[in-house]
């Protein structure tokens, strides 16, 4: 890759260490939410532990895969930040220069609407009233134009055994009175850019059936297309 962020790992690190220090003082300055500092030095401190640990005698394949994750991660969030935060203006020539960008970077790219569809997977973690969702790119469909600083949005619903009542479903839940045939049907919504998420349920929901469905969403909000619907048994 041959633009602002650097090809290689300790470079990288070299960068993040290197943001999060300038975010010290010019973080709230700039706007840019703590929220969004914290993940990228909780990015930043899983790279370094997993990097050391592919360097060490102690070396599996395991350890490599988990390792260009955590590095993948990290750039995720400082590409994110970078786009939302750091383009000028606001930022001047000195402050690119902190963070070891420079101006001649930072032109603006139209980008569309993200391409490609999502695929949801549920698994069985095994915590009470727990399930697992994995995100992955639906085979067969447009690539994704990495650049759009994508996340998912995750959308998901809970039917009871036969389908809700009236009563149910005009509750605060929403409960279905019918599976969903797209994720225009389901209201729960939750953005996330991390590739597995824990939902976690309510006790008394345990048996219902729950119902998730994706769809990419960039930087700026805008969302791609519905990928197909994904169920599961609430443990």
């Amino acid at each position: 890759m041959s633009d602002w962020y650097p090809l290689s790992r300790d470079g990288q690190i070299h960068m993040v260490e290197t943001w999060l220090a300038v975010f010290k003082t010019k973080a709230a300055d700039w706007g840019i939410p703590a929220s969004n500092v914290t993940d990228l030095a909780a990015a930043l401190t899983a790279a370094k532990e997993k990097l050391a640990l592919v360097k060490s005698g102690e070396r599996t394949a395991v350890s490599v895969v988990e390792c260009n994750e955590v590095f993948k991660e990290m750039e995720t969030e400082a590409r994110f930040i970078k786009r939302h935060w750091l383009l000028v203006p606001p930022l001047a020539a000195a402050d690119l220069a902190s963070l070891l960008l420079s101006q001649e970077d930072d032109s603006r790219t139209p980008i569309g609407k993200p391409t490609g569809q999502p695929s949801v997977i549920v698994t069985y973690p095994g915590g009470p009233h727990l399930l697992k969702v994995h995100l992955t790119f639906l085979a067969g469909t447009q690539p994704l134009d990495v650049r759009s600083d994508y996340g998912y949005a995750l959308y998901r619903g809970i039917m009871p055994q036969g389908g809700a009542t009236l009563e149910q479903a005009a509750s605060a839940k929403h409960y279905l009175m019918k599976p969903p045939l797209d994720g225009e049907e389901l209201i729960h919504y939750r953005f996330t850019r991390r590739k597995t998420e824990n939902v976690s349920f309510s006790a008394e929901e345990s048996g219902m059936m729950a119902y998730f469905c994706a769809r990419y969403e960039n930087g700026k909000g805008e969302e791609g297309q519905w990928g197909p619907v994904a169920s599961a048994v609430i443990p």
